[in-house]
């Protein structure tokens, strides 16, 4: 499913994002080939790498580093070059599955390191939501009781529910009172505020189904469930509605960038993908 923050390949956020990559892949490509032509044992901090270090940080904590994490970034930066050339050096890199996957690994979390670093505007979380309403929506409910009347215990279990059903409609006893009428039943006789997620999970959707499709409040049925027959007195129902934006801000939010994230890392990956030509044996090339 796609955000809606426009056509991918005309969004100036995405341009940003791929030109980061861009950038990026650049700047690995020219500190490698500056490393290839210096002594391998020794290890050169260039300013862009400070930067990048300082970069990828403040866009994991949304600030910058202190001056002693800094320290400890660069250290950790130093460490893992000369543990990488010593890896590299004792051909441990050659044909490592696990070594091809962390690669990957540690490459796409720069893809979703580049996506947070801008936050969603109001504006893009409310196209997000009315693109989504399905997956936000708050489900329409019902309060109800039912009188059960099983086929088990009577023969004529549908004929005596409409037989009590038609005269129900025609005298005022309570709810509470008219269960008393059907058979005894683990079943609760009560349901207060239930959706038809609910609803099913007791007495099956087919009985769901014919309940939420059910019009006027009162007495209603004989309604059939896997347990035998029920009649339904509706006491209340609440109609599905969208939430606003700022009840389930946190939710649409991560959703979104959940999003953007994985459409980041698709631009990146075209991108890097149109430089290749790709040859698989025994199977039409490209």
């Amino acid at each position: 499913m796609k955000i809606r923050i426009g056509n991918l390949s005309k969004e100036p956020l995405v341009y940003f994002f791929v030109l980061g990559f861009v950038v990026f892949a650049l700047h690995s490509f020219l500190n490698r080939a500056e490393q290839d032509d210096s002594d391998p044992f020794t290890v050169n901090v260039a300013s862009t790498d400070i930067e990048w270090i300082k970069a990828s940080f403040e866009a994991r904590m949304k600030r910058g580093p202190t001056q002693k994490e800094l320290q400890i970034l660069i250290d950790q930066y130093i460490r893992d070059e000369i543990l990488h050339r010593e890896a590299l050096a004792m051909d441990l890199d050659d044909r490592d599955l696990v070594i091809q996957r962390r690669l990957v690994q540690k490459l796409t979390f720069v893809f979703e390191d580049l996506a947070e670093t801008v936050e969603p505007t109001d504006d893009e979380l409310l196209a997000y939501l009315e693109e989504n309403q399905e997956k936000y929506r708050i489900s329409e409910t019902l309060s109800f009781h039912q009188v059960y009347f099983s086929p088990e215990k009577r023969k004529t279990a549908v004929e005596d529910a409409n037989a009590i059903v038609a005269k129900l409609k025609l005298r005022e006893i309570p709810p509470e009172e008219a269960v008393m009428l059907g058979d005894t039943t683990l079943i609760d006789t009560s349901f207060r505020n239930k959706s038809p997620t609910e609803v099913a999970r007791v007495l099956g959707q087919s009985f769901t189904d014919t309940l939420f499709a059910l019009g006027e409040p009162g007495w209603q049925g004989p309604i059939a469930s896997t347990f035998g027959w029920h009649l339904v007195y509706i006491d209340d129902r609440i109609p599905a509605k969208m939430p606003a934006l700022e009840t389930i801000r946190g939710d649409v939010k991560y959703d979104f960038m959940y999003a953007r994230k994985k459409e980041v890392i698709d631009a990146a990956y075209n991108a890097a993908r149109s430089r290749y030509a790709v040859y698989v044996e025994g199977l039409p090339h490209e």
